[in-house]
């Protein structure tokens, strides 16, 4: 079965403590990759993690996967908070998009 970038749920891991807000944001950045490719979308997923360790710099890690008819783009960003480890992790999906894909409509 194929799905647009519609259909598809973007599946969202979030490390404890982070909030449903998170979560939307997540979702809402990785729709708006999608929303440039006319190619089937298999799936996407989104994980987020956090280090414990106070002095860590960029303790946000955002990775993100999507499969594209069966070509998987990975990425992944490191920030200080989530929401700008997800801003980087779209910019960085939508580059390998471009990529990969350099006819997809804008």
């Amino acid at each position: 079965m194929t799905r647009t970038h519609r259909e598809v749920e973007v599946n969202v891991q979030l490390a404890p403590g982070m909030g449903a807000g998170v979560q939307q944001y997540a979702r809402d950045k990785i729709a708006a990759v999608l929303g440039h490719t006319a190619r089937p979308i298999l799936f996407a997923r989104v994980r987020l993690d956090q280090t414990r360790n106070p002095a860590a710099d960029r303790p946000v890690t955002a990775r993100g996967e999507v499969d594209l008819n069966g070509r998987v783009l990975h990425a992944e960003a490191c920030a200080d908070t989530p929401y700008e480890a997800l801003d980087l992790l779209q910019d960085r999906l939508q580059a390998r998009l471009d990529r990969e894909h350099p006819t997809h409509a804008h």
